[in-house]
C-alpha cells in the first residue's frame, strides 16, 4: 500500500479506508464521498457521507481526517496540511497550541475559534518538517509532500517500519 495503514488509494489520493468508515459495512470505495458493500454496486448498496463541507469532510478525508493527499506518509512526529508534512504543533508548543491552521501558525482550539488571534501562536520556527534538529537526512528538516518510501517496502529497505517513521531524535527518547 502506498498510502498510510487506515488508507486506500483511489483517483489518485490517499482516503480513509471505507471499511474504517462505516465500520466494516461497505468496504469498496466508489467515489470520494461513497462506499460500496458489494460488487456490482447498486444506489441501494452504497453509502456516503459529504460532511458539513463538500471537501475534506464527511467520507472525503484522509487516515488522519485532513484532506486525501497524494500517496505517502508523514514522519510520526508530523502532521498533515493542505497536502504537506510539518511537525506536529502539540510538539512544537508543549501541547499548548496543538491544531496547525497554516505553515508558521498553530491554535489552541479548533474551527472558528482560531479566528481569534488570542488562540493562535505563529512562528517561523513552526513551519518545519519532523526531522528537524536530528541530524539524519533520512528524516526531512523542512516541510515536504508525503513520503511513499514510508508506506512502500520501508522495511525491505534495511531498516525496519518503526525505524524509518521516527526521527532519530525520538528513537533515542531525547528532544532536540
Amino acid at each position: 500500500n502506498i498510502c498510510a495503514d487506515n488508507e486506500e488509494l483511489y483517483g489518485g489520493l490517499c482516503y480513509k479506508r471505507c471499511s474504517i468508515l462505516t465500520n466494516g459495512e461497505a468496504s469498496m470505495r466508489t467515489s470520494s464521498w461513497t462506499c460500496c458493500t458489494e460488487h456490482p454496486c447498486f444506489p441501494w448498496k452504497q453509502r456516503g457521507s459529504v460532511g458539513s463541507k463538500v471537501m475534506c469532510s464527511g467520507f472525503d478525508v484522509a487516515g488522519d481526517g485532513s484532506c486525501p493527499h497524494k500517496p505517502g506518509a508523514c514522519l510520526a512526529d508530523e502532521e498533515l496540511f493542505m497536502g504537506v508534512c510539518y511537525m506536529k504543533c502539540g510538539l512544537l508548543t508543549d501541547g499548548a497550541f496543538p491544531h496547525r491552521t497554516a505553515p508558521a501558525t498553530c491554535c489552541k482550539t479548533e474551527g472558528l475559534g482560531c479566528l481569534n488571534f488570542g488562540n493562535d501562536r505563529t512562528s517561523k520556527s513552526f513551519d518545519i518538517g519532523g526531522g528537524a534538529g536530528d541530524h539524519d537526512d533520512a528524516t526531512p528538516s523542512k516541510p515536504h509532500p508525503p513520503l511513499q518510501r514510508l508506506t512502500e517496502g520501508a522495511a525491505g529497505e534495511g531498516a525496519s517500519v518503526h525505524e524509518v517513521l521516527i526521527p532519530r531524535r525520538l528513537r533515542a527518547g531525547g528532544v532536540a
